[in-house]
């Protein structure tokens, strides 16, 4: 059982390149995980969501001094086809069932918002108004995955070479260049995530441009799962994707 008490501020360890950051960053006294996911950054202001701009200049601060790197697509295929990297999809799994780079694993670091909830029915309302095409389509908006960690683990082992993509990749800034402040991106925050509670940051890589670049720029190979493992599938996950 998770400790309920929790520090959310952590740091990744710094390093000269791609040193690995430290686990014990991420769990309490007892050794059990911090609940997340969502860690944020040492220094981050309390009143400030994880996707606010102070956190997110301290989030891929830390991140660019880790030395992680990102790559295009073209170099994740050839990794993930002969280097030993996984493809980590860490788009909500109705996404995911629907499309997704050929052999990538997906653990959710956001999941499909369950609009059957009453304390979510007011922000379901909302996303309805205000993106009508996502009515009846799988779900209306998301939420914090809290198990986040535990569908990595399930994916693949600890400390496997992951390469992590979204939908659109992200861009972590870099003074005098375009996107001087970034793009965040589900797939950066997942990247902290990884790194924060241990994950080796020489482990873990970017691919830039997403699925989006995958797909229809490259034109590489996608997969999908059929309607029939859908049907199963959202049978054994019940209300908890919102289906």
């Amino acid at each position: 059982m998770r400790a309920s008490r929790a520090r959310r501020d952590v740091a990744i360890a710094p390093s000269r390149r791609r040193r690995r950051a430290g686990h014990r960053r991420a769990t309490d006294a007892d050794g059990f995980w911090i609940p997340g996911p969502f860690l944020r950054p040492e220094g981050s202001p309390a009143s400030e969501s994880c996707t606010g701009p102070t956190v997110w200049r301290l989030m891929q601060t830390e991140l660019a001094e880790s030395g992680l790197e990102q790559i295009a697509p073209s170099r994740a295929r050839a990794m993930a086809t002969s280097n030993g990297w996984t493809l980590l999809d860490v788009r909500p799994r109705s996404d995911y069932r629907e499309r997704h780079c050929w052999g990538a694993a997906n653990a959710q670091y956001y999941r499909a918002m369950d609009a059957r909830a009453p304390e979510n029915w007011g922000k379901a309302a909302l996303s309805a108004m205000m993106f009508p095409e996502r009515v009846g389509k799988g779900y209306l908006n998301v939420t914090e995955n809290e198990n986040f960690m535990e569908e990595v683990l399930e994916a693949v082992e600890w400390g496997s070479k992951l390469i992590v993509y979204d939908d659109a990749g992200g861009v972590i800034g870099e003074p005098g260049v375009n996107f001087e402040n970034g793009v965040q991106t589900p797939s950066l925050m997942a990247i902290y995530e990884l790194a924060a509670r241990g994950w080796g940051t020489e482990n873990l890589l970017h691919m830039a441009g997403g699925l989006v670049y995958w797909d229809e720029v490259d034109r590489f190979d996608c997969g999908e799962i059929d309607a029939s493992a859908l049907e199963e599938e959202a049978r054994a996950d019940g209300a908890s994707e919102g289906w």
